[in-house]
């Protein structure tokens, strides 16, 4: 982050940076550590403990995660949004398993780049180039890309609390977010929305998106979209949005979400799971799931060859 733009974020309390790379923005810029969609998913699904240890700015021993699956996201991110090769270092391998292959993959990510073998690289091409022809069979989307700006960090406070995320896409009146995903599984928008969406906290990237756009720009409205695409071929595009009523659960989750991290980062308490017994009951639909397929014995003639 440069020293203009975090002189300007701890005057006014926020901050629009356009220019701020990938690992500074991961490392986390703001003037303390701040709050992102992936801590705030940790906070409410396993504790403040691993929130606390997933931190790059509370975890001394914190080091980035970087496997082949993240890779391939990000070489299809600088390929897609931002039209840009230089990070990505192809090796002439079949696969990963030779001692040469290895060193080269880690001396490329030392160096802040992205390794992929060559015919990996066709692969997510072909995918690039069908993700390209999905947002051009879409009119709205495709007016979005035409009109806005890949990977702007945007900081601001929440009541005293420093916030940060990254869209991978803002148009330029601020109206519009488009966030890029690509999976392995489905990319079917039903299936991915109770799916990776709810499982990965995609929701909540969602709310703490429109909330930024919302407190730095003041657009009329602003809408959240995710773009999710497929690994494997046909390299299927979906285009999925939140409805109202699902925006609003997502923010009552971020509410949540800010509260426990305000209440932790005040008192630098981090508890893991509670310390008492937790007396676990049947879930509903397991009851139900059983009773249906097991019937009632009738009498004491019944036999369980009868069952």
């Amino acid at each position: 982050m440069s020293a203009d733009n975090l002189r300007e974020a701890i005057e006014t309390r926020m901050a629009h940076c356009p220019m701020l790379s990938l690992e500074e923005y991961i490392r986390d810029p703001a003037p303390t550590p701040s709050l992102s969609a992936s801590i705030a998913h940790l906070l409410l699904t396993r504790s403040a403990k691993h929130a606390q240890l997933a931190h790059p700015r509370l975890n001394p021993a914190w080091q980035p995660d970087a496997t082949e699956q993240t890779d391939v996201g990000s070489i299809a991110h600088a390929l897609l949004l931002d039209r840009d090769e230089s990070r990505v270092v192809v090796i002439d391998a079949s696969d990963w398993r030779t001692r040469a292959a290895k060193d080269q993959r880690d001396a490329a990510r030392a160096e802040g780049k992205l390794p992929i073998l060559t015919d990996r690289y066709g692969e997510v091409v072909h995918m690039v180039l069908a993700a390209r022809q999905a947002i051009a069979d879409a009119p709205e989307i495709a007016a979005a890309f035409a009109d806005g700006r890949p990977e702007q960090t945007l900081l601001w406070q929440e009541q005293g609390t420093w916030c940060r995320c990254r869209p991978d896409w803002m148009t330029h009146d601020t109206r519009l977010l488009i966030d890029y995903k690509t999976t392995a599984a489905s990319a079917e928008p039903d299936r991915w929305a109770r799916g990776m969406l709810l499982d990965m906290g995609y929701d909540l990237q969602a709310a703490l998106g429109l909330r930024a756009v919302r407190a730095l720009f003041r657009p009329r409205d602003a809408s959240f979209v995710f773009m999710v695409q497929e690994t494997d071929p046909p390299y299927a595009v979906s285009f999925v949005g939140l409805s109202p009523e699902w925006e609003a659960f997502a923010d009552q989750k971020l509410r949540h979400a800010l509260a426990l991290w305000r209440h932790c980062v005040e008192t630098d308490r981090w508890p893991s799971y509670p310390s008492r017994v937790c007396w676990a009951e049947p879930p509903a639909w397991a009851v139900t799931q059983f009773v249906a397929r097991v019937p009632v014995l009738g009498s004491t003639a019944d036999t369980v060859e009868a069952l």
